[in-house]
């Protein structure tokens, strides 16, 4: 299962349809909530993570993975100006970095690069 997180639904809506035609099963959460919850499931083979995020943020969700030994790549999506790949980088499930506009078929390589480790 791959979890998409993102609170502008038509983002998370983009990547769910995407990676459901490549054939994996997707599941979104538009907060860093509900997605502290799901990404705990054994099920969870990857984490598409936005930054900015309403209750508890992308950096505040790694932090919380970081901690509880939660180890699922993680590959982060951020606007511009928002983080850098090196900040980012820092945190040991993330595995691949992509700036807002992303180029969807860089992003669905790397997840299934990722995902099928």
């Amino acid at each position: 299962m791959i979890l998409v997180v993102d609170d502008d639904a038509g983002i998370a809506k983009l990547l769910r349809t995407a990676l459901e035609v490549e054939g994996f099963q997707v599941l979104t959460a538009g907060d860093g909530v509900e997605a502290y919850r799901l990404v705990r499931s054994p099920a969870c083979k990857c984490l598409v993570l936005d930054v900015k995020m309403p209750r508890i943020n992308g950096v505040e969700l790694l932090l919380l993975m970081q901690a509880e030994n939660i180890r699922v790549p993680v590959i982060v999506m951020a606007g511009s100006g928002d983080y850098h790949e090196r900040e980012m980088k820092q945190f040991t499930n993330v595995v691949k970095f992509l700036p807002k506009p992303f180029d969807l078929d860089v992003m669905v390589k790397a997840i299934r690069h990722h995902a099928r480790r």
